[in-house]
């Protein structure tokens, strides 16, 4: 297996057999009214973990203030980057443990959670033409 380190900022990305490893996990939700202190304390404790395995929160944004396409409005985006797809699994593995998903699932509704690769966008148009 081959790997290549570099620093971006303060940031290690790796790339294995030529691939990114870093990954991109986007959710979009709302949530249930009343319940936003169990998603405080979701935040905290899965923040603790991903930030322990050298993940980050990269974006966050709520109260959308143009909707253009979407089939239900979600009021709530976050993007978080992990090292690999490995060290994502691992977060999902330990807050399953530390029962901390269901102060998630207990305090949102329509939640989409997607993980993405790295896409150079402009690269992919580059080379397209």
């Amino acid at each position: 297996m081959f790997y290549v380190i570099s620093r971006v900022g303060t940031y290690v990305l790796g790339i294995q057999s030529g691939r990114c490893v870093v990954v991109y996990a986007l959710n979009v939700f709302n949530f249930i009214e009343g319940q936003e202190n169990d998603y405080k304390e979701y935040s905290v404790k899965a923040g603790k973990i991903i930030y322990g395995k050298g993940g980050r929160v990269i974006s966050s944004g709520w109260n959308p203030i143009r909707e253009l396409r979407g089939d239900i409005k979600r009021r709530h985006m976050i993007v978080v980057e992990f090292p690999s797809e490995q060290v994502f699994q691992e977060f999902l593995d330990e807050a399953e443990k530390d029962d901390i998903h269901r102060l998630r699932e207990n305090s949102t509704a329509d939640y989409i959670w997607t993980l993405y690769e790295p896409w150079d966008m402009r690269e992919w148009v580059k080379h397209s033409k």
